[in-house]
């Protein structure tokens, strides 16, 4: 790797946080300042520059398989041959207790296979009639706070949050739990934090050799941070230094789940004599949106000093809707005013609090014709689950083989079911004694999927799921008092998070940004959200017309130039039996038609190339672009 062209193309601060000599480090990255960048590039620099950093020695936490797929993708863009070890912390931990296992002649952990099946034994076990759904969200959050069982009904108080059984019947059915997963020999996840927490901390020698090998430590997303998660990772640290944390306390949105934003906010006490840096620059955003989205933390007397780099765009606007119904059709008319003649429908999505909200206007949008995936799932990953659903739904390795015979003797079989069945057959070959879905979150072999050309289609997604994603389009609805912020936030820390939240759905947008609210939902009168009270104050609200019935517009016209160039990525990735944005991003297929280079260095600039990717694909990009004018 040339550590010169590691720094190209990154601003000062970014060129800052990569090369500073600094452990441990903090990065305060706000929404679009190039986080991710900033952590391939410092991982890369770090080995590149200094003798004693290895790849080998490398750990890199994240909070999502795509996440590690992705920094694993843009090291090797970077030039890096090594691999570095990169994972969820359960696949970390997964990984680190079936070594340990083998080494010690005993039975590697098998990952539960169903979850419900089991709180369901549970539950009866212990003469309950509690939802499941919401005893396992009550068991994940009291274990990521790692409060004991009998605590946890005056820990979730603390906490304002409601346990869904009574102290007695929570700690009986949490003892079934434990004592079903015991004789089944069965663990879930958080059973792999605890086990591996507990044996760093209990024999000294095989921590001993987890710390030699991971001696160089990353966090991405730190601000999610769980109690149990920050105690696993302080184990392998073990009071040494070399640790950069990189996060956000602005979108720290998960402490439903158990986060603790805390961990972040109070970096500096945790770590005595860290360095912090920071990155303001937002490079995604509008202006307008940037003053939209820090209006709505101001709100609830929280600060963010994110800059807007792009050029000045279209106000954000405030609508209003008679009722959820008129609002929800209302949705469709919008989209097809902002959809322009050289956007696709993928380009625009519609962000709403709860999962109830997006059935609706999922449903407004069919009938308007507007393509749309519901919960950002698009046909492919909808084929996806279900092909997987179908696997982990098989209780034996004998019951797997056969389903395994079944799709890869129908010659209709579906490509991606056939792809899970080829896995499978993987799996069974290989004899591990992990279940299928263990052995999927261990090996991540269809994290390509996830790259794979998506649906043009508007994505339809809640809050928390649009979390880490961005459209240059972007509708909030339901931005009315009770769900935004939600009912269900009763202390400060719980309104505070919902007004991160906003923040974070609103810096989704890249160039038009929409908020709706509807005066009358489910029959019930609403009022705007307080939260928005200061967006839109530079121009008068609108009130949303709802024409009737609504008319079915022609599709938007792509350029024929960029549509040129995605057929050239397709064939290009079909050959390399690649994902076609593993070549190429839209954005920088999109750049390019608009520009037209006429020579490869002005490709590498335009399509924004890093120095690897620049010289292998720029001078195919020219090529296309040749033969499509």
């Amino acid at each position: 790797m040339n550590v010169e062209e590691l720094l190209l193309g990154l601003d000062a601060d970014q060129r800052a946080a990569v090369t500073v000599a600094a452990s441990p480090l903090a990065i305060i990255a706000a929404a679009g300042s190039g986080k991710t960048t900033v952590l391939t590039r410092r991982i890369a620099y770090r080995i590149a520059s200094d003798p004693d950093v290895e790849a080998q020695h490398v750990l890199a936490l994240t909070f999502t398989n795509q996440a590690a797929s992705e920094l694993h993708r843009r090291l090797r863009r970077c030039g890096l041959r090594e691999r570095v070890e990169a994972g969820t912390f359960h696949a970390v931990a997964l990984r680190l207790l079936r070594q340990r296992a083998i080494d010690m002649g005993q039975r590697p952990p098998s990952v539960a296979a169903d979850r419900f099946r089991l709180i369901n034994e549970a539950l009866r076990s212990a003469g309950s009639k509690a939802d499941a759904a919401a005893v396992l969200n009550d068991l994940d959050w009291t274990r990521a706070r790692r409060v004991s069982f009998a605590d946890s009904a005056a820990a979730a108080r603390r906490a304002g949050r409601r346990i869904s059984l009574s102290a007695t019947e929570f700690a009986n059915v949490a003892a079934a739990y434990e004592a079903i997963k015991t004789r089944r020999g069965v663990v879930d996840f958080d059973d792999l934090l605890e086990r591996c927490l507990h044996a760093l901390t209990t024999d000294r020698q095989w921590a001993s050799g987890i710390r030699w090998r991971f001696r160089h430590l990353f966090v991405d997303e730190a601000q999610d941070l769980n109690p149990l998660q920050y105690a696993f990772l302080e184990a392998i640290r073990d009071g040494r230094p070399d640790l950069c944390l990189v996060g956000d306390p602005r979108q720290a949105i998960f402490g439903f789940n158990g986060a603790d934003p805390t961990i972040m906010d109070n970096v500096a006490q945790l770590y005595p004599g860290i360095t912090i840096t920071r990155l303001t620059r937002n490079y995604r955003c509008t202006p307008q949106i940037i003053h939209a989205a820090r209006g709505v933390l101001q709100r609830s007397e929280q600060s963010d000093d994110s800059i807007a780099v792009p050029m000045d765009g279209a106000a954000v606007r405030v609508v209003s809707a008679t009722d959820d119904i008129n609002e929800n059709v209302a949705v469709a008319r919008l989209l097809r005013e902002m959809v322009g003649p050289q956007q696709l429908w993928r380009s625009c999505a519609v962000l709403a609090r709860t999962v109830a909200q997006l059935t609706a206007v999922h449903a407004a949008l069919a009938r308007a014709g507007v393509p749309a995936n519901l919960q950002g799932r698009s046909g492919a990953r909808r084929a996806f689950g279900a092909a997987v659903a179908e696997a982990y739904g098989c209780r034996t390795h004998t019951e797997l083989g056969a389903w395994v015979e079944t799709v890869t003797a129908d010659p209709a079989a579906n490509p991606t079911r056939a792809r899970v069945a080829e896995a499978a057959d993987r799996f069974i070959a290989q004899g591990t004694g992990l279940s299928f879905r263990a052995w999927v979150e261990l090996h991540s072999p269809f994290d390509d999927l996830d790259n794979a050309e998506p649906d043009d289609a508007v994505d339809l997604l809640t809050f928390h799921g649009a979390k880490g994603r961005e459209w240059q389009t972007v509708v909030i609805i339901g931005a009315e008092h009770g769900l935004v912020p939600h009912s269900s936030a009763t202390t400060q820390a719980q309104r505070d998070e919902e007004a991160r939240l906003l923040y974070v759905a609103c810096t989704r947008a890249r160039e038009q940004l929409v908020i709706s609210w509807a005066a009358l939902r489910n029959g019930r009168v609403s009022q705007p959200s307080a939260l928005i009270a200061d967006i839109g104050s530079d121009a008068d609200a609108d009130s949303v017309v709802v024409p009737s019935p609504m008319p079915r517009l022609p599709r938007p016209v792509v350029d024929p130039v960029y549509a040129a160039l995605v057929a050239w990525r397709s064939a290009a990735a079909k050959a390399a039996q690649v994902s076609p944005t593993s070549i190429c991003s839209d954005e920088s297929l999109r750049a390019v038609a608009k520009a037209r280079p006429t020579t490869i260095e002005e490709i590498v600039v335009v399509a924004n190339l890093g120095p690897v990717s620049g010289a292998r694909i720029a001078p195919r990009i020219l090529s296309a672009l040749t033969q499509a004018l």
